[in-house]
């Protein structure tokens, strides 16, 4: 079997299957880090500013398509309506979400069970502890944030007083007491409305923009995974890789072993029209072929034993020297 593996042709067909074998290794690799890079699928359009009534509506419940965006929305924030959300983390540390309703003028005949002009939770911040949460500023302003689906409802009976367990729309209606949008608004730049806008040609937000209040973090939330379903298949394209490179040499083996079983037992890869022979001499089968006038072994040789042997074999009885071998036709195996 070695001798056979490390026949020229043998070693030949084991560079191809090397050779494939690492080009299936390499495609399997790839897959494997792209089944561990994050999936996360974002949107560049949800990164562009874009008008809060563009994209969505009072008394509709944010959806997926439409939370993310960066949104832009000018109003006056109400002064005695700031709580805080405790339990908020910001580069590690945990302090609390500085909430406060920013009421939007004129904008009552935009829903029409609202009895006054309607609110929005705006987020305005991050801060370590209660008592370094900044006043709203005053007057009209524009607020530039990403807008966030409504968190589920906490009980608060436990928190001082000012506090509430999550920016929920519905328990925050409740508590300013006035009609506000399902979702809420984490800023990333306030300025006065009478200013231009701080958002780019492309309608991107300027780096530089920032928040009217000192003493308050800006909020640091991109965009959320939409899409997580690539992890398992592209592992499981890296499995079948390794596998097809392990079929590579399994198909030399294979190769190799046929090599072998073929120099050991050629007949039984030969099936050709007519009789073949067995030389005891050179322990080997042979055949007329009728074409080339002579015997051949089945190594595909021209026998080597003597003329008269080959002519005393042509004499002798089929039922002594003859095996019949097939009676479908002369194929190569």
């Amino acid at each position: 079997m070695l001798k056979t593996a490390l026949r020229p042709r043998s070693l030949a067909f084991l560079a191809v299957a090397l050779l494939v074998a690492a080009l299936f290794v390499s495609l399997s690799m790839w897959q494997l880090n792209a089944s561990l890079r994050s999936t996360t699928v974002a949107d560049p359009a949800k990164d562009r500013v874009s008008s809060l009534q563009d994209v969505t509506a009072p008394g509709e419940t944010v959806t997926s398509q439409q939370a993310d965006h960066v949104v832009s929305v000018e109003g006056r924030y109400r002064a005695d309506s700031t709580v805080l959300v405790p339990g908020r983390l910001q580069d590690g540390a945990t302090g609390y979400w500085v909430v406060t309703e920013l009421v939007i003028p004129d904008s009552r005949g935009r829903w029409d069970v609202a009895d006054s002009d309607l609110g929005l939770a705006v987020a305005r911040g991050w801060v370590a502890s209660p008592e370094k949460a900044p006043a709203a500023p005053s007057g009209e302003v524009r607020v530039i944030g990403r807008l966030l689906p409504t968190d589920a409802p906490l009980p608060d009976h436990n928190l001082p007083a000012g506090q509430v367990g999550s920016v929920s729309s519905a328990q925050l209606s409740n508590l300013w007491d006035a009609p506000v949008y399902s979702g809420y608004v984490a800023a990333f730049s306030e300025n006065p409305a009478a200013e231009l806008a701080p958002v780019t040609k492309d309608r991107a937000l300027e780096p530089s923009a920032g928040l009217m209040s000192a003493g308050l973090g800006r909020l640091q939330i991109d965009q959320q995974p939409t899409d997580t379903s690539l992890h398992a298949l592209n592992l499981f394209y890296a499995i079948e890789w390794v596998v097809f490179a392990g079929f590579a040499f399994f198909m030399w083996w294979r190769f190799v072993r046929d090599e072998q079983l073929r120099r050991e037992n050629p007949e039984q890869y030969f099936y050709f029209e007519g009789d073949y022979f067995w030389d005891e001499a050179e322990q080997s089968y042979y055949y007329w072929d009728a074409e080339d006038r002579c015997y051949y072994y089945f190594d595909d040789q021209p026998a080597v034993a003597q003329q008269a042997r080959a002519d005393a074999a042509r004499t002798l009885s089929p039922h002594e020297n003859q095996t019949p071998r097939s009676d479908d036709g002369a194929t190569d195996d």
